[in-house]
């Protein structure tokens, strides 16, 4: 305690610095969003990388239930992909699935978030498709050399395509109240969702092949439309994150390519 009190008598000033030029800056991007703007896309890096040292750290003397989990996920992938339970209308692109650890994240906010450890390094996008060995995450919105941020389903911009085989495609979102359930919305009339039924992402190839994201509790009819709405419950926990996949599609290269070419 005694080098603690001089520790703090002798770097007062410098302590004192810190501090105002934090205040200074707080206050200066409450007023200007454009420095806000900066100062955010700056620190992206530097606040992914505290996070990243911290859940180390923590990671460290977790290590054990860590790897069980992702054997787990890794085993339960592979059975998502290659077994039975494959969507009939599953296409034929192959990806691959680049394991990442969730550094940071939310699921009690109106717009949660995501911070994964991979990044450019790795051959993340912006746009890839993100999920766990239990369904569907988010998607990458932003990345630096080694970090990802996430769009999760829970957010008001994370609403996804959605389908029941046999019964169309609808649109899967997320109202902000409880991070274990989401809405499916406009199934047609002509096939109502029962209770029980699987409910698939179903993004443009580039992002994901389709995955689970749910099974239906309950629907109702919208009375404006006689359109279906079911309450799905979320298959994966997002109050439980580990572990996710960052799908990048094997083509991605040259459709990249196909759609930038070099002049």
């Amino acid at each position: 305690m005694r080098q603690l009190i001089l520790f703090l008598s002798k770097y007062r000033n410098t302590l004192l610095l810190i501090v105002l030029i934090g205040l200074s800056l707080f206050r200066h991007t409450k007023k200007n969003p454009v420095a806000e703007h900066r100062i955010n896309s700056m620190g992206f890096g530097t606040i992914a990388g505290i996070q990243n040292s911290l859940n180390s750290w923590k990671g460290y003397w977790a290590l054990k239930s860590v790897n069980e989990e992702l054997a787990r996920e890794n085993a339960a992938l592979r059975a998502s992909i290659y077994g039975g339970n494959k969507p009939a209308f599953q296409t034929n692109e192959a990806y691959d699935y680049i394991p990442a650890q969730v550094i940071e994240y939310s699921y009690n906010k109106r717009n949660n978030y995501m911070l994964l450890n991979v990044g450019s390094v790795e051959g993340i996008k912006p746009g890839m498709g993100v999920m766990s060995a239990q369904g569907w995450i988010g998607t990458v919105v932003e990345t630096s050399e080694n970090f990802s941020s996430i769009i999760p389903l829970l957010h008001s911009k994370g609403s996804i395509g959605a389908r029941i085989p046999g019964k169309g495609l609808g649109e899967l979102c997320w109202e902000g109240s409880d991070y274990r359930s989401a809405e499916l919305f406009d199934v047609q009339r002509e096939h109502p969702p029962m209770s029980g039924d699987t409910v698939y992402s179903f993004t443009r190839a580039s992002v994901a092949p389709p995955v689970v994201a749910g099974l239906v509790e309950s629907a109702t009819q919208n009375p404006e439309d006689l359109t279906w709405i079911a309450k799905v419950n979320l298959s994966h926990d997002f109050a439980n994150m580990t572990w996710v996949y960052v799908c990048r599609l094997h083509q991605q290269e040259s459709l990249d390519s196909l759609n930038h070419p070099t002049l």
